[in-house]
This record gives C-alpha cells, structure tokens and sequence, in this order.
C-alpha cells in the first residue's frame, strides 16, 4: 500500500513538472508586424533588414523591414499579387514570383538598380518557392501541373537548362538548398497515402534520399540554419495546432520551439542561428513574430 502512494505521489509530480514544463516552455518573442496578412518573413545576408509578403493593401505584395519591425515599406508596387519573396545569397537581389502574365512566373528585382525582371522558362503550369542556389546562379523551385502535382525544378538564373529533380504524382513543395547546395529539403506527401506531409533530403548529385520526419505527423516548411547543422520546420502533432521544431540534419534530436494556441508555420533562420521568423496566427490574420533561440523563457 506504502509502495502504492508512493508511486502515485510520484506520478503526480511528473505529471506536474510535465504541465508546468509544456505551459512555460518556449523562447523570448516579439511581433514585428500588426497590419493585414504577413507571411513568409527571411532575413538578408548581413541580417540586416527583413522581406515578407504582405496583402496589407488589398493584394499580396513584397514589403522589407528592419529586424525590429520599424521601417516597413513597399518594395515593389504593381496591380498583381507578388509573393513569396526570397534573398540572394549574396546580393540585394530577391527572387519572387508574381501571377503579371496569368500564371505564376519568377521574377528578379535589384534592389540597387529598382529594376525587375522575369526569368522566362519553357515549361507550362505555375512556378513557385523560388530559392537561390547558395552559388548565386542557379535556382530552386515548384512547378504545379495540377494542384495534385507538384514537382522540383533546377534551372539558371536566367531561365536556362531548367532539370526536373523531383518527379512523380505527388505534392512535392517547399524545396530548401543546403547551405552546400548539394542537398534540398522538401516536404512531400508521397509516402502517407497523400492525408499527411513529410519531411524528406535529397542529395541531387549521389542521388541519395532519406526521411528526416515522422509517417504519422504532419511536418512541413522545412528549411536550414546558416550553418546546415540543424533544419526548422513547421508540424501537427497529435492533431494539435501547428508549431515550430527544429531537429539535426539527420533528423535526430527534434525539440518543440512554439508552445501556442495558434497556428505556427514558415520558420526561418537568422544568419547566425540565434532566432527565428516565425508566421503565426493572430487573430484572423497572419503576423510575423521573432523567436529568440538564446532567451530560453524557462531560465529567466
């Protein structure tokens, strides 16, 4: 009986710590943006100055800011809807795409000279999540045949040699270079009888492939640190809200960065891996919110 109360005693202290632990966890936060739909927020190279999509103004368009939030200003104005938005690996050049021509194209803009331009591909259906290769040259990116179709392209950045990477019947999207280029993340739902997303990585030059997630999550948005040691994405649990993990690039050792009520998606990484930028769910709309990975809430 003594054995009995022990055990129970002891049960309801770990369930104690474990609530207090799931209620307390998490990291130092600040919303950077208040006004309409914000999304898929990346920091420039220096990290310096921040890009973002935003439908503020009645249609979705590229917006930068400084890291604190001041300073937000319309990049480029136009009466289509521009999105999507992300950095050269090197210059101030961000890589979008934009539906000008009826469909969704990718587009370049300078942002010393303020000139935009098309990069013009001989291959029909939408291109989307466009990414830089880290060589500056090359890019990543979707092509949607149908919207149960979605495969990986590679191809220059001025439109030339565009090679198919990914291929098969499935919705293959978010494609993410390595910080070596050799390697791309991308969540897929192929192998889960198309109800849940994986994650997946894929050498494209020892055509080597491997699964970094679990069958029975829902994981998705999965991008790299600077450094390519650890991947940031976003996942369902257990039917829960979606909120933000970070793993290894081996897939071990996953750890829960988000503790919300709300939904959760598109992290990405600061230069130095000290914070991310996080979409998250506020309200009705979509807000950009910073994550401090160095201000740990459970040791202030």
């Amino acid at each position: 009986m003594n054995c009995f109360k022990i055990i129970c005693s002891l049960s309801t202290f770990l369930i104690f710590i474990y609530s207090s632990y799931s209620q307390n966890s998490g990291y130092k936060e600040t919303q950077l943006t208040q006004e309409g739909d914000n999304r898929y927020a990346s920091y420039n190279k220096d990290g310096t100055k921040i890009i973002f999509e935003s439908n503020r103004d009645g249609h979705w368009q590229i917006y930068t800011m400084n890291i604190g939030g001041d300073r937000q200003k319309r990049l480029i104005k136009t009466n289509s809807n521009d999105r999507r938005p992300t950095w050269h690996p090197y210059k101030d050049i961000v890589l979008f795409e934009s539906d000008r021509t009826g469909q969704s194209e990718i587009y370049m803009y300078d942002l010393e000279t303020r000139k935009t331009s098309v990069i013009l591909l001989s291959l029909h259906g939408n291109k989307t999540h466009a990414q830089f290769a880290p060589n500056g040259v090359e890019y990543i990116f979707n092509l949607e045949d149908t919207s149960e179709d979605f495969d990986i392209y590679i191809a220059h950045s001025k439109g030339r040699k565009p090679r198919k990477i990914v291929d098969d019947a499935f919705v293959n999207r978010y494609p993410h270079y390595s910080p070596r280029g050799d390697n791309i993340l991308y969540s897929s739902n192929k192998n889960n009888e198309r109800e849940t997303d994986v994650i997946y990585l894929y050498n494209y030059i020892t055509l080597e492939r491997s699964r970094l997630s679990y069958f029975k999550d829902h994981s998705f948005h999965p991008i790299w640190s600077f450094d390519g040691r650890n991947v940031a994405y976003a996942a369902v649990i257990k039917d829960e809200i979606s909120e933000i993990y970070t793993m290894r690039n081996d897939g071990i050792g996953k750890k829960r960065i988000t503790f919300n009520t709300t939904e959760d998606i598109l992290p990405n990484w600061s230069p130095n891996n000290q914070n991310l930028l996080v979409t998250r769910k506020v309200g009705s709309n979509y807000q950009i919110v910073r994550v401090f990975l160095n201000h740990p809430l459970e040791q202030e």
